[in-house]
């Protein structure tokens, strides 16, 4: 399950456990990450090192990956490119090379057989992550580098170009399912439930 901040993947994963008690449920970061390794993003090369943490992070995740048939994963590659991939691009040149160089580094994972990728709206996503926020101040800002417009804007850019073109970049067959996640949340969780039913 991929999507940007606000566009409901959270709420939705949760409303599928009752309805899927037999898939194995996992997310990333794990709970093994250490967020308080993670640099600034403040330049291309400490997004250049934390893209390496979430690596490091989803290495250590194979082994529970391995370890079970059916699993819904909360964020996987396709997230480190988005977050990640706009500041990289910096040092690599364009987005085309990031992209390709952050799937080759990741060739040793597992890939998924489907991503189900909640589109949003890009304001429909700041007002959700306002309304949901009890203290706008606890970051010393209203809301954090990733959470407004304009970072939102760029992680979007990365999401598309990556999940259109997949093909492109890794070799084996990954359906990308996009689902329209402006939508109530009880009609998204009922198309992501047709989709989960029908494979």
């Amino acid at each position: 399950m991929e999507g940007i901040d606000g566009s409901g993947k959270t709420t939705l994963i949760n409303s599928l456990k009752p309805v899927f008690p037999d898939f194995h449920y996992t997310k990333e970061p794990t709970d093994a990450f250490q967020f308080g390794d993670l640099k600034k993003l403040s330049s291309p090369e400490n997004s250049f090192y934390n893209f390496f943490l979430f690596t490091y992070d989803r290495l250590n995740h194979q082994g529970e990956l391995r370890s079970n048939k059916k699993i819904i994963c909360d964020r996987y590659l396709a997230s480190s490119i988005a977050y990640e991939g706009p500041m990289i691009e910096k040092l690599l040149g364009d987005q085309n090379a990031t992209v390709r160089w952050m799937v080759n580094v990741s060739k040793i994972m597992l890939m998924p057989d489907i991503i189900i990728y909640l589109d949003v709206d890009i304001n429909t996503a700041v007002d959700r992550i306002t309304a949901s926020r009890k203290d706008l101040n606890f970051r010393g800002r209203q809301l954090s580098i990733l959470e407004e417009r304009h970072g939102l804007s760029c992680i979007k850019k990365y999401y598309d170009y990556f999940l259109d073109n997949i093909s492109e970049f890794i070799e084996k067959p990954v359906d990308v399912i996009k689902i329209n996640a402006n939508d109530p949340a009880s009609f998204v969780l009922e198309k992501v439930q047709k989709i989960i039913k029908s494979l």
